[in-house]
């Protein structure tokens, strides 16, 4: 970007963005200030977005693990969402119980890449997950979800529903 001289925005927890249309964004994480994170905890600093259009909310949630959705929960943002971008490809340090009762999402869409090395998403998390549609791109490919602020509509490589 830079070598490119691509305008950049640094995201920080309370900014808003109007997307028009009745859609907003809220940046829920990080902090103003994660020049101080140590590269261990960078994850834990990943941008947390929640877009809400209407009644249909989206909670886009980075690579952050327990200790990040802890922070989220401590913070009074309001994270619950309809759709759950599940943290860190569904990593056994991601989705605590408590986090996932907190965001009572109905759809959880899981970012992974097929025969991944890490073994993502864990059989854990799929369990944690079991009561909602799980759309996951090792097994859906591209995964779009749709909105018109009322009901919600999803298309994957498979389909259209």
């Amino acid at each position: 970007m830079r070598s490119q001289d691509i305008p950049r925005t640094e995201a920080f927890r309370g900014q808003q963005i109007d997307l028009g249309g009745g859609a907003r964004i809220s940046v829920l994480e990080p902090l103003a200030d994660t020049s101080s994170v140590a590269p261990e905890g960078l994850n834990d600093a990943s941008v947390v977005l929640r877009l809400e259009m209407g009644n249909v909310s989206f909670l886009l949630t980075g690579d952050i693990g327990m200790k990040g959705e802890q922070q989220l929960i401590n913070s009074g943002s309001q994270i619950g969402s309809t759709v759950l971008k599940v943290a860190h490809h569904g990593s056994a340090t991601s989705s605590s119980p408590q986090f996932l009762q907190r965001v009572r999402p109905i759809v959880d869409v899981i970012s992974v890449g097929v025969n991944n090395r890490f073994g993502h998403p864990t059989d854990e998390v799929l369990q944690r997950l079991k009561d909602d549609l799980i759309l996951r791109t090792d097994a859906n490919g591209d995964i779009t979800l749709y909105t018109d602020g009322s009901r919600l509509w999803l298309e994957t490589q498979r389909g259209r529903n």
